[in-house]
């Protein structure tokens, strides 16, 4: 099996390295998989040159017959485990969108279904919903052709301060007051302060020396995750700029407010993602309607 999936790997990568990485091996690894391979039937299932590696004759009439029996595999793997997981669900999502808005509301949802146990994964890896790796997904855009995908609301972007800060703004410049907040992750989510202020006020905006000051220094005001950015904004160290989803409850409660009213719809906005040979489970379904429901009522 080891062999097999290094071939199939190397086949549509084309390069020993990348199908390495991906598999999790080492290179030498996947050379001495290929190597036992090309040993069992007899011939060489790729030639290797500068630009990586290509199949040979032999490897072209196996590939079909490997990688159908891999999906085989794979599917009816995935079976046994949906139908081992009823009456579970395991959640993926961003560790923003999971801690900021489904973890709060999960009590609810298992309320209303105390006969479903449920697990939240939160990860900027998107897991392989087909093969197993999590029953439904909430991930900013959509999923491929065989998820079913549907949108959770609409995202703006804006900046949000406490209020103790949002006090002190002078009326004009108010980015200039305080730091810009940022945090390491920030790159997955395209939560970018350049990015958005271009979008908003232009180019020149670049060239004010306080916001340029705080966007070219990264040691100002980054902090490690979302989480973290966003209690530093709540005691007043500076900005963040989020989505609308990311701090519903904050806003609603008053500890953050928006002190200045640009906003920008986003690029990319927060979708349910169902497997389609899964969609008709019914605990599914049921998660599927609540979080409908939930994201629809704006709370």
């Amino acid at each position: 099996m080891t062999c097999l999936r290094a071939f199939a790997a190397v086949a549509e990568l084309r390069n020993f390295t990348r199908a390495a990485e991906a598999l999790g091996l080492t290179q030498t690894a996947v050379s001495h998989q290929i190597a036992q391979l090309e040993a069992f039937v007899g011939q060489p299932v790729f030639v290797r040159d500068r630009s990586g590696a290509s199949l040979t004759p032999l490897g072209r009439s196996l590939l079909p017959s490997v990688e159908g029996g891999l999906a085989l595999l794979r599917d009816g793997c995935a079976a046994a485990r949906r139908a081992a997981m009823a009456g579970r669900l395991v959640i993926q999502t961003t560790p923003e969108f999971g801690t900021q808005w489904l973890a709060p509301r999960l009590e609810q949802f298992l309320k209303a279904h105390p006969d479903i146990s449920l697990s939240l994964s939160m990860d900027y890896r998107r897991a392989d919903l087909h093969a197993g790796e999590a029953d439904l997904a909430i991930w900013l855009g959509g999923g491929s052709p065989e998820h079913e995908s549907l949108r959770l609301g609409l995202e703006e972007e804006f900046a949000v301060c406490s209020p103790d800060l949002a006090d002190r703004l002078p009326e004009t410049q108010a980015f200039n007051a305080a730091p810009l907040l940022r945090y390491k992750g920030g790159r997955h989510t395209v939560l970018d302060w350049e990015r958005w202020l271009v979008q908003i006020h232009g180019e020149q905006i670049i060239d004010d020396t306080e916001i340029a000051r705080h966007l070219s220094d990264r040691t100002i005001g980054e902090f490690v995750s979302f989480s973290e950015m966003l209690m530093a904004c709540r005691q007043g160290r500076g900005f963040a700029l989020v989505r609308s989803s990311l701090v519903a409850d904050d806003l609603a409660t008053g500890r953050l407010l928006r002190p200045v009213e640009e906003t920008t719809v986003s690029d990319l906005q927060h979708h349910l993602v169902i497997d389609r040979a899964s969609a008709l489970r019914p605990e599914i379904q049921a998660f599927r309607d609540w979080i409908i429901k939930e994201a629809a009522s704006g709370s």
